[in-house]
Order: C-alpha cells, then structure tokens, then sequence
C-alpha cells in the first residue's frame, strides 16, 4: 500500500468512527473537522484518478507554419531542432552560456541510466579509452528521441571499451543522451570535452584562469553539468599557449577539477591530453616526462598525443612508475603521422603499446564510417574491432542485477514489442541500445558455427542474435558463449530466456558458476512434474530439478550442478502476462516463445558466482547429415523474481505543455491540407524505469505507421527514456473538421497514454494505464 493509500485509509477510519459520535455534538468546530475531512479524502481520492486520467482543454487555433530549415533560432530554444521542434543535444560555444547555465531545465538531455558494474581484470590491466570524433559531432545523434533512418555510426563493441569520450571542437561538449545510456548500460564509463584552441582559445583561457576564483567558478560548473547530465568526467584539451604567469592555475585547475568531480561522483575521471607543457607552451610531447608530469599528477591519467616512438613509449612506461595503466597512448584511427598509418593498419600501433603495457587511446574510430561504403559498415565494423583489434583489447561483462538484454543496438528496420511490429519505420536511437554479448563469433574455430545480430525479426527493441551450424547428431550439442558476468547472488532467481526456433532444433540456458559447476536450464519438462513443486512467496511453482540424463549426452558431466525445468501452465502464462503488462492469450507473439525458471534461494552456494552465460543448442530428433540449425535469441533476463511487485506501478501526473498546432511539413502528403499537433507531455514515476512508451487515440496518423486511422484506434507513438517526450507533427485532420455546426459539433478528445517498463523488463498492466486527454475545442 503506497502513502496515498495508507492516508486515504486513516482519513477514512476517521471519518467512520466520526459519524458515531459527531451526530451527538453540536459544535461547530467538530462539524467543521468532519467537513474538512471528508473533503480531504475526496480530494486525494480525485487525485488519485487524475494521475490515471487527466482532461486538457485547448484550443485548436493559433496555426503555425512549420519553420523553415534555415530559421536562425529555434521557436523553443536552442535545444529544440528549428524544423521540427524535436529535442536537440547541443554544446556550450562560449564561456558565458557555460557559466550562466543552472540545472534543472533541459530535461530532454539527461541521461537515465546509471552505471552498470562489471567484471574487472585487475589494476594492472591495461585499459581502453575511445575518442569518438565523428564529422564535428553532433550529427544525428543529436536528436534525443531518435532519427527514423538506420544508416547511423553506431558503435555496440563496449565489452572491449572502459572509457569513452564525447568530443567535439565546440568549447563544451556534452554527450548526447543516448550515448551516455548505451555506455551505462554496458558499463562503461563517459565523458565529456573541455577545449580551447588556437587564438580564440587562448583569450578565453585569460579569462579563465584570470584568478582563483574564475577558474573554480568554471571547474564548478563543469562538475554540476556533469552531474546534471549523468556522465563521469572531463576530458581537458588544451591546443593554445598559455601565459606563463597564468600556468599555477592552470595546474591547479585540473586539480581542482578531478578532486571536485570525485567529491561529486566517486569513480568519475578527468583526463588530461598531452599538449600544454610546464612552461605555458603548446609542445605535444607524444610521452610523459618532466614537461607534462604536472598535469598527469594533477588528473586520473593523460591521453598521448599520436606522434610517438617505441623510444618514447619506453621512457614514458619508466616515468609513470605505479600508474602505467592512467597512460592512455593515443591511435589516430585517420593515421596522421601516426605509428602504422591507422585504417586497418590501427592494430599495429596496439601490438607496440600492448607489448608495452600501457593503457591506449583510440581516436576517431568513426573512419570505419567516414571513409568505406555505408553498405559495408557492419561488417567493417566487426572486421575492425573483432578481428583486427579483438586480440590487444580486454573484454568485459556486466555484472548488474536485474541483469536484461534483448540484444538491441540501438537501431532497426522496424520496432518490435512482444514480437509484433509496433514501428513500421527504420530508426536509430542509442538509449534502446542494451546490453551487448561479451563473446562475438571469434569464440570460434569452426567456421560452421556462427553467432549472428540481426535486424530482421525480434522480440523486444530492434533485433536479435540469431545462432547457426550444424549439429552432426541428436547426442551433440554447440556451445555458445553469450555474456561473462560476475554475479554474487543472495535471493532467488527469476530467469527467461526468449527464443524462436523450427521444430528440428532446441536451445538451453547454461550458468557457468565460479566453482566450475553448472547449472543447466531445460526447456523440456511434463506439466505433472512441474505443478508438483513448491508454490514460491511470489504465487508460482518453483522450477523442477531433472536428472543430467534427461540432458544430450555432451551435455552430460560431473560439472552439472542441478538440471531445472521450465515452468509450464497457468505459471508460465502468470509470469508471461506481469512481463506483457497483459493477458497474452490475445497475443500474437509471431513464433517467439519465452520460457521461465524460478530458482529458490539454496540453488546457488554462498559466495559462489555466475561467471558465464551461455546456449547450447541441441537437435531434440535425428538431424540429417547436411542440415543446419538456426536458434534466435530474443532476449535473457536475471532478476529476483520481488521485481515483479514493482511492474504494476503507473505514471502519475501527467502534463502537457508547448502545444501548437501547425501546418504540415511539406514532406508530409498533401501537406496543404493537414493539420498537425505538436506538444510536450512530462510525468512522474517513482522509481527507475527502463523505458515509457507513448501511445495516442484520436488522431488520423502518426509517423510511425502508414495509413491513416480512426479516432478509436489507438497507435504507438514513441519510445521515452526520460520522464519527458516531444510529441511532433501528429496528423489531426479529418473529414468531419470542415462539416456541420461549430456550435454542436462534438469537441475532438486526443488521449496519450504513457506505459512504464521497468529495469527488469516488466511492463506496466495496459488496462490501468495512466493518460491525458487533450480535448479540442474551435
């Protein structure tokens, strides 16, 4: 019971003992108490509902030309692209927009997801910084709610990434929302750029580091950005000769700067890049020596500029003693003047600085984009980071519980929930992006044996991974390895797995524990079997133990810890509906079938971990000599099965605001005639959601689908990842705007409905979803 409740009830009690004993006093004090009362209850009673469903009147006037491309200023500010009105990521150009920012607007640009924990490789590890330096930055990326192409950079490789970097020539560069939410969600951290350059830069630097108190006043600001907009750090680029005179505060600075962000955010960086020297001047050193060391003492760690020798790379392992791996040696992927001659000769510049064990840099990996054929990108994108740097590059895996991925990148040629299209339209939007494999196909000797991305079909998001081979026998198994985790687990788990597959081949989940036992979980089970078990706390049974030997016989060893069952019946369908937000026996899932395992708490030891997830597929009848298997993979979710207690809370107080009504933009059809709304709704949630979806009713199309509507259907409008989303362009028309009397004409009702979808994956039931009404009247 929420505090709402519990208050309602109290008032409620109250008021029922009242009635006893009000009827004998006369006062009007007592009188008065009751009244107030009453109207109390009713009144949280009322707002209760209105969180439900809310009613908005306005008016259907006031037409504004959709704005032309070239408008020099955006109608609702800066962060709002002119054309379209959609929220825009921009940077801090000049000193006085940064020290005149405060927080609390531009809610559009902060990122939601918190940093995920990862597996670690110890401190003397070498990392991996990545510089993403794409055709001065901001380009599509820059739209918050996504872009509806698909042939965007994107980058998915975080497994081999710990920092990325955010960079532009812009004075300021905040990373865009979805960057920041796809390196989260994988565990890596992001930072932003601080930069000055050339003539301009140097002048601004005066004024910077003018005195103690302006220099502090800007490292303040830059740490309430960051921590406004959910990223880790700074990365400090000074291209312009400083003033001697002004050096000590330079140094202090970054000082400053590091100690204020770790005060702020514990485990936040600020790098410094090798340029600026003791003396004020800009001399890039391509090394650490006593010309630059103030700098490196003074911050987490410096990125080398991309000039250097294996003679320098050697001094430089001598001059950083104990913090070799806060050395990141920089790669120019383009190869100015760089070891190797960067493209695909990148990987001889890591070889040298592996061999010397220090930390690297990669700069401007975007080339893979820039440079080759759009068409190709993917698979240069995989030949450059799997196959050419894959070797000199530590992977990492998430080890966050509740631990969900559907295997999205972030990109698609249409959207998919449960399995149906719900987006008829290619995207690119990076916050969809979730956790991405450990392991790609180099796991492999075999050739025949290959794990694939695809954005052909899905369950959740934009795509799947889809497992293919051969099997030579029904007793022979193909292990793929998925995730490497490091998950310490001290309650029961809540496991699913889902999967579309033909009738001649089968998959199972394999946790791989940090003993060196497994536990297996089987898809195959008698309901008989299954409805015996324990019903758990949370209302179902828990998972059978079957024998190994219900198992293929490579499957079978003295590793297998317990061998579980799938839950089956009216379980299966209970924890399917908490996860659908519905009752999914209307639901066409399209061939995906998702599986359930509830494990209680003794399934695993003390202490003992989940280091590895796997599949292992397997041939249930005889396979033929020359067929191959094709298994896809949906999505896995780890969690404890308590999750479920939070997926039926809604949004509350929803509001609309920014609403305008417009002519169509011409790239509209018939766009002459067409009236379409544009608007801002913002909400509350307690608690952290993984995403809200937008439906809306009463509106004749929306971009996402083709085709016009009714103004009872009700359409899929946009994916949220903040507790905010710009509605734009919705069409209004119909035949009926132009008929019959004004005066007794029925008002047009637009209803938006905002579902929540938690960290676990479990959505919001669709029968009591929260929603506005915009009723239209003139």
């Amino acid at each position: 019971m929420s505090c709402k409740d519990h208050l309602i009830w109290a008032i409620s009690r109250i008021i029922s003992k009242a009635r006893f004993w009000i009827p004998c006093c006369n006062t009007t004090v007592t009188r008065s108490l009751f009244m107030k009362l009453s109207a109390m209850a009713d009144d949280i009673r009322n707002h209760s509902v209105v969180c439900i469903e809310q009613n908005v009147r306005v008016k259907k006037e006031n037409f504004t030309e959709s704005m032309p491309s070239d408008s020099p200023e955006p109608e609702l500010g800066e962060h709002y692209e002119p054309e379209t009105s959609e929220p825009i990521t921009v940077p801090f150009k000049t000193l006085e927009e940064l020290l005149l920012w405060t927080p609390g607007e531009d809610e559009f640009n902060i990122a939601t997801q918190p940093l995920s924990k990862r597996t670690e490789h110890g401190d003397d590890t070498p990392l991996t910084l990545v510089c993403h330096d794409l055709m001065g930055g901001y380009t599509d990326d820059r739209f918050v709610q996504g872009v509806p192409k698909k042939e965007c950079y994107r980058f998915y490789h975080w497994q081999y990434v710990d920092l990325f970097v955010y960079f532009s020539h812009h004075f300021v560069s905040i990373p865009p929302p979805g960057w920041t939410n796809a390196a989260h969600t994988n565990g890596v951290s992001m930072l932003g750029t601080f930069i000055t350059e050339w003539k301009e830069g140097a002048i601004r630097c005066q004024e910077i580091l003018q005195s103690e108190a302006a220099f502090k006043a800007v490292a303040d600001k830059l740490v309430d950005v960051a921590i406004y907009y959910n990223f880790d750090g700074w990365l400090i680029n000074i291209e312009n000769p400083i003033q001697p005179q002004h050096m000590p505060q330079l140094i202090d600075f970054v000082k400053y700067l590091k100690e204020s962000m770790h005060r702020a955010k514990p485990g936040a960086k600020v790098i410094w890049y090798d340029s600026v020297i003791e003396d004020g001047s800009l001399k890039w050193q391509d090394m650490l020596n006593p010309l630059n060391s103030m700098f490196f003492d003074g911050s987490d760690g410096i990125f080398l500029n991309y000039t250097w020798t294996e003679q320098k790379l050697e001094s430089t392992v001598t001059n950083s003693a104990s913090r070799r791996q806060d050395v990141f040696v920089g790669v120019d992927v383009f190869g100015r003047n760089c070891y190797g001659g960067g493209g695909w000769n990148t990987w001889k510049a890591m070889e040298v600085i592996r061999n010397k064990t220090l930390s690297s840099a990669i700069f401007a990996p975007g080339w893979v984009y820039e440079c080759l054929p759009k068409e190709s990108f993917i698979e240069n994108q995989k030949r450059f980071w799997e196959t050419q740097l894959g070797s000199y590059l530590h992977y990492h895996g998430v080890t966050s519980l509740p631990f969900l991925s559907n295997f999205c990148r972030g990109y698609g040629k249409i959207g998919f929930k449960f399995g149906q299209p719900a987006m008829l339209k290619q995207w690119c939007n990076l916050s969809a992006q979730q956790i991405q494999p450990t392991f790609s196909n180099e796991q492999f000797a075999d050739t025949k044996q290959k794990l694939l991305h695809t954005i052909d079909d899905g369950y959740n998001g934009g795509g799947c991974i889809q497992l293919q081979g051969r099997l030579k026998t029904k007793d022979n198994t193909q292990l793929f390895k998925i995730f490497s985790t490091d998950m310490e687990v001290k309650h029961p788990l809540l496991i699913s797995m889902t999967t579309k597959s033909s009738a001649s081949t089968g998959g199972c989940l394999i946790l791989q524990l940090s003993n060196g036992n497994k536990i297996v979980l089987w898809p195959e089970i008698d309901e008989k079997t299954a409805m015996d078990q324990a019903v758990m706390s949370v209302g179902v049974h828990q998972s059978a133990l079957l024998s190994s030997t219900n198992l293929p016989k490579d499957m079978q060893g003295d590793d297998i810890t317990a061998v579980y069952g799938a839950l089956v019946g009216s379980d299966c369908k209970a924890l399917l509906d908490v996860t659908c937000g519905m009752d999914t026996s209307t639901l066409n899932p399209n061939g995906w079938n998702q599986q359930f395992y509830l494990l209680p708490d003794p399934a695993l030891p003390s202490g003992v971990r989940i280091e590895l997830i796997s599949v292992a597929c397997f041939a249930p009848q005889e396979p033929s000599a020359d067929s191959v298997y094709s298994f896809k993979v949906g999505d896995i979710r780890i969690c404890d099965p308590l999750e479920m207690q939070q997926s039926s809370q809604q949004v509350s107080d929803i509001r609309c605001s920014d609403l305008s009504w417009h002519y169509a933009p011409k790239a509209l059809e018939n766009s002459q005639s067409l009236t379409t709304l544009c608007a801002t709704l913002k909400w509350n949630y307690q608690g952290h959601a993984l995403y809200y979806d937008i439906f809306c009713s009463g509106v004749t199309s929306t971009p996402n689908m083709p085709g016009t509507m009714s103004s009872t259907d009700t359409a899929f409008v946009g994916r949220a990842y903040n507790k905010c989303f710009r509605v734009c362009h919705l069409v209004v028309n119909d035949d009926e705007d132009d008929d019959g009397d004004a005066q007794t004409k029925e008002p047009r009702v637009i209803t938006f409905y905002i579902q929540p979808t938690t960290k676990a994956g479990m959505t919001a039931p669709y029968d009591t979803i929260s929603r506005i009404n915009l009723v239209c009247q003139g």
